[in-house]
């Protein structure tokens, strides 16, 4: 009966970091590629060894292969300043949802709507330029505030 609840053979994940290491190794592959594309130039170990401190140096952590080679693509350039510039971006950028990411999309879709009815958020809401009614919603909703509370007659005994 122990045998069905015992974890996952490790085999399964030394076969797992395998696979990772292969797509890693391919990525580079594809990097050199591209950076003797763009740059001219036959890349060996001393110019990988060069790009990649400029890379760590530029984004302060040495990004993985694939984002690396995307940036590349992205860049056009085998300049780690440019290229880093393009791994920024890449964070930056909305991703097609994947079944891990799911709620990263609807979080950013509702902090509009969650701004207009609270006013603590309005102050930090303004990064978004040309979204004027963000700011001008808290300002509307106090001024119904205090007309409605001063309308509305004391009540009076009979």
């Amino acid at each position: 009966m122990g045998g069905p609840m015992r974890p996952p053979p490790r085999n399964n994940m030394l076969q797992q970091r395998a696979d990772q290491r292969r797509r890693d190794e391919d990525d580079i592959i594809e990097m050199r590629q591209l950076l003797a594309e763009y740059s001219g130039q036959e890349i060996d170990d001393v110019f990988m060894e060069a790009f990649s401190r400029g890379l760590a140096e530029e984004t302060g952590a040495l990004p993985p292969p694939r984002i690396v080679v995307e940036a590349i693509k992205e860049s056009k350039s085998a300049e780690p300043r440019r290229i880093a510039d393009a791994v920024r971006a890449y964070y930056r950028r909305p991703r097609p949802q994947r079944p891990g990411n799911e709620g990263v999309a609807p979080q950013a879709a509702r902090q509009p709507v969650g701004a207009e009815g609270a006013s603590s958020e309005s102050p930090a809401e303004p990064q978004v330029p040309g979204e004027p009614q963000v700011p001008a919603e808290p300002a509307a909703e106090s001024v119904d505030a205090a007309p409605s509370e001063s309308a509305i007659p004391a009540p009076t005994p009979a």
